[in-house]
């Protein structure tokens, strides 16, 4: 039987022109790319699980994820805003854009509601939901729908705005149906 070849993750470093400094995303794509394939903006303000979450997004979800770990809400929405606009140069579909990560990931999901650009197809929200997502005062209703790990208070938020939520329990098995 000949050998199966070994189907490669690639990754490469990007650089975005912000107005004082530049975002230096890392763009992952899945073993088998395809054509159109959905988008995930992968937003972490911690070190701790940044490289498993964004090669899991890609590896299991089959996303082309541009990852950045930044706790700036200026740079975050820079790296959306490029990615909606020039998604297509990634091999990726645009109009299949999810925000991933926590409470930043969050707040860049209501800010691109509030401007009415890009849209967002799903927020991927990991908790917990103790710092750093949107303050209580903040409406929520026409967010995007969410999948929620982790974030109960968060989810339930979301739900009393109206907005379709998936909660999911830590360890337990994401599902991509909703792409």
């Amino acid at each position: 039987m000949p050998d199966m070849p070994t189907l490669v993750q690639r990754e490469a470093d990007l650089s975005l022109r912000a107005a004082q400094d530049f975002v230096r995303p890392r763009v992952i794509w899945p073993p088998d790319p395809q054509d159109g394939s959905p988008i995930a903006i992968f937003l972490w303000d911690r070190e701790a699980g940044f490289e498993e979450v964004a090669d899991a997004l890609s590896r299991e979800g089959g996303f082309i994820v541009l990852a950045l770990n930044t706790i700036a809400p200026d740079l975050a929405a820079i790296a959306v805003e490029w990615v909606a606009d020039h998604g297509e140069l990634l091999g990726g579909d645009p109009d299949r854009l999810v925000v991933a990560g926590g409470g930043l990931a969050a707040t860049v999901a209501l800010q691109a509601r509030d401007e009415g650009w890009p849209p967002i197809r799903r927020q991927l929200l990991i908790g917990p939901d103790v710092v750093g997502w949107p303050p209580a005062e903040e409406p929520l209703t026409g967010a995007p729908p969410a999948t929620i790990v982790n974030a109960r208070g968060y989810a339930g938020r979301l739900r009393d705005a109206g907005v379709e939520v998936q909660e999911l329990l830590p360890g337990e098995p994401m599902t991509f149906d909703w792409l």
